[in-house]
């Protein structure tokens, strides 16, 4: 949450959001918020919860998504799922087409250093050059912070929290 209230802006897109509780913080804080997963299951367990008090997108961000317009992206669990170069491609170009100039991306992910599997998955790991790359000259990192998020389950899964800005 320190990432996000960081950043100007008050419309946001929170990006393979599960069953998150994030978004309860979000939206005491007064964010206006969607959520958007691929499985339509956390979007029935999110909308029991909050109802109207927010949007809710089912898609999938290997495609091509009409997602609106957010002033702040926020992912904690897609991108280090994302395992070739197509998906990764459809990702920033679904990030591209919904953040306005000016406005943020909050991407988390799996480190280099940290696990190369998680639930069973396979992962793409990441450090700040290879986010840098991948989002490209329309993006600039503004703040970048490792740390060790810890597994619901147990386990220390070390992260790197990054804060970028549109141009």
């Amino acid at each position: 949450m320190d990432l996000i209230s960081s950043c100007d802006g008050e419309k946001i897109i929170v990006v393979g959001a599960g069953a998150t509780t994030i978004v309860d913080t979000l939206l005491e804080n007064d964010y206006q918020v969607t959520v958007m997963d691929i499985s339509s299951e956390a979007l029935r367990i999110l909308s029991k919860r909050h109802g109207t008090n927010m949007e809710y997108i089912h898609g999938d961000l290997t495609s091509e998504l009409e997602l609106g317009e957010y002033n702040i992206w926020h992912d904690r669990a897609v991108l280090h799922f994302l395992l070739h170069e197509s998906e990764m491609k459809s990702y920033v170009a679904n990030m591209e087409s919904c953040i306005v100039s000016g406005g943020y991306a909050v991407i988390e992910t799996f480190s280099t250093d940290g696990a190369q599997e998680c639930c069973g998955l396979n992962l793409h790991t990441y450090d700040e050059e290879m986010l840098v790359e991948l989002l490209g000259s329309n993006w600039t990192l503004v703040e970048s912070i490792r740390h060790t998020h810890v597994n619901p389950f147990g386990g220390d899964r070390p992260y790197i929290s990054t804060i970028f800005k549109r141009k």
